[in-house]
């Protein structure tokens, strides 16, 4: 599977796993999702309070991010969560190949 945010290219999540609602697994990040790190960190911080106007509204959108699975088909997810040691947690919320996008 292949992550990315708008039609950039973020990393392949490999050795997913399904927990309920939840999704998780992976990353091999590419180059691309290095710029991100900071907004990850300020998302995952427990210790502080995430202020979302400090972020770009395309980052916070969930329509800007999704899956291409291992069939290529682009599955939306909601924001993810990818934690420096290159866990990642997502949630499905709706296919895009459907003609209910």
């Amino acid at each position: 599977m292949k992550l990315y945010f708008s039609d950039e290219y973020l990393g392949d999540i490999e050795s997913p796993k399904v927990e309920g609602l939840w999704m998780y697994g992976t990353i091999n990040p590419t180059d691309n999702l290095e710029k991100y790190r900071d907004f990850f960190e300020a998302l995952l911080d427990e210790d502080n309070q995430f202020n979302e106007e400090e972020y770009d509204e395309k980052l916070l959108n969930d329509y800007n991010w999704y899956i291409i699975d291992d069939e290529d088909k682009k599955k939306g997810i909601d924001l993810p969560a990818i934690h420096p040691t290159e866990d990642i947690d997502w949630r499905w919320i709706r296919n895009l190949n459907s003609p209910n996008k």
